[in-house]
């Protein structure tokens, strides 16, 4: 039908430019905390591009969920602002024909985000913990800090840089002592960046400066001028991890003995199925008075969805304390939607223009 199409058309409008602005919001947020950990040492510079990566596809579904309640909330908001809402009424249709047409255009987000809790999230944090050995296996001076002195290899080295560009990864003044056989040598440089083979091997690469080396407590010293100078890392033994309960794939977690598999299924299932009941809650939520053009309806969508989300969460943790099963604790975890929908549903098809077909 016509209204059917036209709704779908304007929710996937909608929905996606949500989703825009969430994921563009989100991306700023995570960039700059990412800034920050790689200025403080903590992060790899070249790694920084990398985590925002596995950073956003981990936030992915819950923003995919919100940009699907939005989206519905808003388009039919809207409908009833521009009065369409009440021109449909009149040709016949109910609230309730509105479900149909809005859990079309749902499922095939829903199906997407169930494939990202269920197999794709698992597979990249476990991709994740592999780059991250990766980069713990290469020399500490990957994560020089700014400012700050760095020891690695015990404090055979010591590095100190004082800026840092974190788009080129080079950074300027560069301070490093090295302790090989008791001597001591300390290279200034005017830049430095690190440089990767095709071989694999990494090295430091430091221009325009100088090396000073000699024994701490004799006279005799070398001083060494250079254009470019090498140094060679040496990767480190980094211990291997065990596999983290995120990690395993949903059908490895129904057969797991840990008290954690059951709450990270509930969390994985919880997503998806919280998708569709918020699709469901946003179509009597969506009542504007057109004569006031004003809707509290918007402040409750927001307390029920804060509402929701906490008993999502206290849910899932009372089922990894085993304190539920996985079966109530799935059902406690939308228990306040459901009655919402129940009550929003029944106090809505109480008023004349919601009335269903052929009711007086």
């Amino acid at each position: 039908m016509i209204y059917r199409r036209a709704l779908i058309q304007e929710l996937s409008l909608t929905s996606g430019a949500t989703l825009v602005i969430l994921i563009a919001i989100s991306l700023v947020t995570l960039f700059i905390r990412l800034l920050g950990e790689a200025a403080r040492g903590e992060l790899a510079n070249e790694a920084v591009f990398t985590y925002l990566g596995f950073s956003l596809l981990h936030f992915l579904p819950v923003l995919m969920a919100v940009a699907l309640f939005i989206g519905t909330l808003f388009t039919l908001m809207r409908y009833w602002r521009d009065s369409e809402m009440a021109i449909w009424f009149n040709a016949g249709l109910s609230l309730t024909d509105w479900i149909k047409p809005a859990l079309v255009f749902a499922l095939p987000m829903v199906l997407i985000l169930a494939l990202l809790t269920n197999a794709i999230i698992p597979w990249t944090l476990s991709k994740k913990d592999t780059y991250k050995a990766e980069l713990l296996s290469r020399n500490d001076a990957s994560a020089v800090a700014p400012g700050l002195f760095v020891e690695t290899h015990n404090g055979d080295r010591v590095y100190f840089v004082e800026n840092l560009n974190p788009l080129t990864g080079k950074v300027r003044n560069v301070f490093m002592q090295s302790r090989d056989s008791g001597k001591v040598g300390v290279v200034v440089a005017a830049e430095g960046e690190h440089k990767l083979l095709e071989d694999g091997t990494r090295f430091l690469l430091l221009s325009k400066g100088r090396r000073y080396e000699g024994v701490p407590g004799q006279k005799e010293y070398r001083v060494i001028q250079f254009e470019r100078y090498w140094i060679r890392l040496d990767p480190l033994k980094v211990k291997t991890r065990e596999k983290s309960i995120r990690q395993f794939g949903t059908l490895e977690l129904f057969g797991n003995s840990q008290r954690e598999a059951n709450g990270e299924l509930i969390g994985r299932l919880n997503v998806p199925i919280s998708a569709i009941f918020l699709v469901l809650l946003a179509i009597p939520l969506s009542y504007v008075n057109p004569r006031a053009n004003r809707s509290y309806s918007l402040v409750l969508a927001l307390l029920i969805y804060f509402i929701y989300s906490n008993f999502m969460s206290i849910s899932q943790a009372w089922v990894t304390q085993e304190k539920l099963g996985l079966g109530a604790g799935l059902f406690l975890a939308h228990l306040p939607v459901i009655a919402a929908l129940a009550g929003l549903y029944a106090y809505r098809m109480r008023i004349g223009p919601f009335k269903p077909k052929g009711r007086p």
